[in-house]
Formats: C-alpha cells, sequence, structure tokens
C-alpha cells in the first residue's frame, strides 16, 4: 500500500508521457492522475493512478515515467467528463451557436467504444496513439489540449466544415491556440496528434480550408485547390494531409 500523503505522479497531471510497466509494456499518450482516494473507492487499491485513455496505471506497477510534452491533447471521446467545457470554449472562440458544438460533440462521445488492450498487437499497443477507446464511426471527432486543467487549444474532426467541396472529406476544423500560448509548437503537436488518431480510426486523409498560407505546409499539409466557403465573398484554400 502506497504512503497515502505521497503524490509522486501529481507533476504528470494533463501532460503527454510516455509509462514503462513492470510487466515489460510501454505506452504512451495524454495523461492524467488521480489520487489514492479515487483508486480506493473505484477499484480497492490504496494507490495513486495515472490514466492514458480508459486505461489506469497504479503506482506499483509504473517502473518509470517520460515527461514528453508539459501539455496533453486529448480525444473528447476518451474524456467524455471534458465534453461540457470543451463545447463551451470552441463556442467563444469561434462564436457558433453553443447548441451546434454540444450536438456534435454529443455524438462524438455516443460513438465512443471500448477496446481490450491484450487483443491489439504489442507494438501498436505501446505507438503514440494507442488508447482504449475506439469509434463506431469515425466522424466527428473533437480534440482539446490542455495544460494543468486550461484548455489552451483545440480543433475538431467533421464531414464538411461549410464549403462547396462536399467530396473533400472529413475536414480538421475550429483550430484555434490561445494567444498566449502560441509560438510553442501546440498547433503542430495537436495537428500531429489528429492525424495519427484519425488514421487510426481508418481515416488516413483529411483536409482543413483555411485562409492561412504558409502555416500548415510546416506541419505536412499540402495545398491541393481552392475551394468556396458559404457565405463568404472569396474562395478559401483546401488543404490535405495523409498520415503515411
Amino acid at each position: 500500500m502506497q504512503d497515502k500523503e505521497t503524490q509522486k505522479y501529481a507533476q504528470y497531471d494533463n501532460t503527454t508521457v510516455r509509462i514503462d510497466c513492470n510487466d515489460g509494456r510501454s505506452y504512451t499518450g495524454a495523461c492524467q492522475w488521480y489520487p489514492w482516494e479515487y483508486g480506493d473507492s473505484e477499484y480497492g487499491r490504496e494507490e495513486e493512478s495515472l490514466r492514458i485513455g480508459f486505461m489506469f496505471f497504479f503506482a506499483s506497477d509504473i517502473l518509470h515515467v517520460e515527461l514528453i510534452r508539459p501539455e496533453a491533447c486529448i480525444p473528447i471521446r476518451e474524456y467524455i467528463e471534458a465534453g461540457e467545457d470543451a463545447a463551451k470554449w470552441f463556442h467563444e472562440k469561434w462564436h457558433i451557436p453553443l447548441s451546434a458544438y454540444e450536438e456534435s460533440i454529443s455524438e462524438c462521445i455516443g460513438n465512443a467504444v471500448d477496446i481490450d488492450i491484450d487483443s491489439i498487437d504489442e507494438d501498436d499497443a505501446a505507438g503514440y496513439t494507442a488508447g482504449t477507446v475506439t469509434s463506431r464511426t469515425p466522424v466527428p471527432q473533437w480534440y482539446i489540449v490542455l495544460r494543468g486543467s486550461r484548455i489552451i487549444a483545440g480543433c475538431g474532426v467533421i464531414e464538411n466544415d461549410f464549403h462547396d467541396r462536399k467530396d473533400l472529406a472529413p475536414n480538421v476544423c475550429a483550430v484555434y491556440v490561445e494567444e498566449e500560448f502560441r509560438g510553442q509548437g501546440i498547433a503542430g503537436f495537436m495537428l500531429d496528434f489528429v492525424c495519427r488518431d484519425m488514421a487510426a480510426l481508418g481515416v488516413p486523409t483529411l483536409y482543413l480550408l483555411t485562409d492561412h498560407t504558409g502555416f500548415y505546409e510546416r506541419y505536412g499539409w499540402k495545398f491541393l485547390c481552392m475551394a468556396q466557403g458559404d457565405g463568404e465573398p472569396e474562395p478559401s484554400r483546401m488543404y490535405v494531409h495523409t498520415e503515411a
């Protein structure tokens, strides 16, 4: 039993880590920390724990933790308790009706399906996007980046981001990084995670409509064509990314 005053792993709450376990397996991903009281009430183990997806790693099972990034990119389907706050955050940034985000995020959560990590190939289980929650249908998906308890970035994947090229789908949408956190590689970190995660869900090719020039190229996106946004006076730039 762990000393109840010990919070050895609290520093890794809402970060991206690699967890090496005593059984020789390793897992990498967005991490949340839980105190011993949670482990005791839910699992009968009086130990603090770390969570990646829906997987819990108790202190006595952990050999080593490596910090990869000080923030965590989290699929809402794996962190459903954040859905309400995420919908409000996206609404505040993009001024689209709150109900639209609530409906789409609710659909994303409703499609979530637990998977058995032991049924996955060991190489895949140790991969960056290996989680414990897949989806009945891959679209829509929503993602947030947390630093501490604060949402500092986010984006979604929907069928069509309100433009005339319905054949170019699905679309990354609502990409936003809080101004004070820009210039720290967070957008690239988030986009890389989203592309890997969507590929793991069976969608390796994504499209993105933007007015930016020269920004998304930094992260492996390629300009494809111009597309007309709904209600926009001028066409915007359509980018494509295919995860190898």
